[in-house]
């Protein structure tokens, strides 16, 4: 079922109607492979440390954090425009108009509290319960949906080759399913 699921995002990603391939369609197909080589990863150390979801949490936050960092000062903008030099040579962006919205604050708080550290921290729980496998073929829905809400909210066309893909992915969504049921009868 992963290698169908894998097929379908792909078929969204790379042959979509969008026009050629960029940088950005090979991330979002790259995207279930690593995410599900790090679920089995992680369903390994939470049913060996199932105490270790927060420090695990942590972990990750602090990575994001510091890809997010190096991100930003790696990418060509003028430092003039939209940062600060420190005195270390750092570029540093101007916080002024976010500090002074109430709104912004609220909105990066609710992204950073909740679906960022939370979602991380439940992830971390759930595979304690939850093989890493099924995890990873649910995910490889993202696309789709992303596919989906596109089309409806900014009128991105859906064709032929996203109802393939689309249909790789349910399909593998629901091999899966039959693969564990029979897996229960067979036990």
């Amino acid at each position: 079922p992963a290698l169908v699921g894998v097929a379908g995002v792909a078929i969204i990603e790379l042959k979509g109607s969008a026009g050629e391939p960029v940088i950005g369609d090979l991330l979002s197909f790259a995207q279930p492979v690593g995410f599900g080589l790090g679920y089995l990863l992680l369903e390994d150390l939470m049913k060996k440390e199932p105490e270790a979801a927060l420090p695990v949490s942590c972990i990750k936050l602090t990575v994001v954090t510091l890809a997010a960092m190096l991100l930003f000062e790696l990418s060509p903008h003028s430092a003039e425009e939209i940062a600060q030099n420190t005195s270390l040579g750092l570029k540093v962006p101007d916080f002024t108009p976010i500090i002074q919205s109430p709104m912004a604050l609220a909105a990066i708080f609710y992204t950073g509290l909740i679906t960022t550290s939370l979602a991380l921290y439940v992830e971390s729980v759930a595979f304690q319960r939850v093989p890493a496998t099924d995890a990873s073929i649910i995910l490889t829905t993202e696309p789709l949906f992303a596919a989906a809400i596109s089309a409806v909210l900014v009128g991105e066309t859906f064709g032929t080759s996203d109802a393939v893909g689309a249909a790789c992915i349910i399909g593998a969504c629901v091999i899966a399913v039959l693969q564990g049921k029979n897996e229960q009868y067979c036990e």
